[in-house]
């Protein structure tokens, strides 16, 4: 398989980590339970000072790479620790995302006015460890 240098460079932090966590920013209502909406997916950073740029970037790599077999993304955990995720919460982009929801409540048609931080982690499948945890 082929990977791009930015690919191996991900797949690197990977493998050098003990977990891997990303999240997605989702926003929520307190008016309807049920809704839920994406506002950014696959968020992987590492510094709270990263770009949305930098993040979609990344997030992209990450999509491809779980299309190609060799990584799995679960935002289905059943214990996380905050400290894994503490950058993300500290992010300049959740306070962006943060914002976007008070400004949103000024308007009383709005419903998702809840900003909220789904964690995830990123594992390799079985095909991945294959062949990039032997090299």
């Amino acid at each position: 398989m082929n990977l791009t240098a930015a690919e191996k460079h991900l797949l690197t932090k990977m493998k050098i980590s003990k977990r891997f966590p990303i999240v997605r920013f989702e926003l929520r209502s307190s008016k309807e339970a049920s809704l839920s909406s994406i506002a950014l997916n696959h968020v992987c950073m590492a510094d709270i000072n990263a770009t949305m740029e930098q993040v979609k970037s990344t997030a992209a790599l990450l999509q491809k790479l779980e299309q190609d077999g060799i990584i799995n993304i679960c935002y289905t955990l059943a214990v996380s620790a905050r400290s894994d995720y503490q950058v993300y919460y500290d992010s300049k982009l959740y306070a962006q995302l943060c914002e976007m929801t008070e400004e949103g409540k000024r308007n009383p048609n709005f419903l998702f006015d809840i900003p909220y931080i789904k964690r995830g982690v990123v594992t390799f499948t079985a095909y991945g460890r294959q062949i990039y945890l032997v090299n």
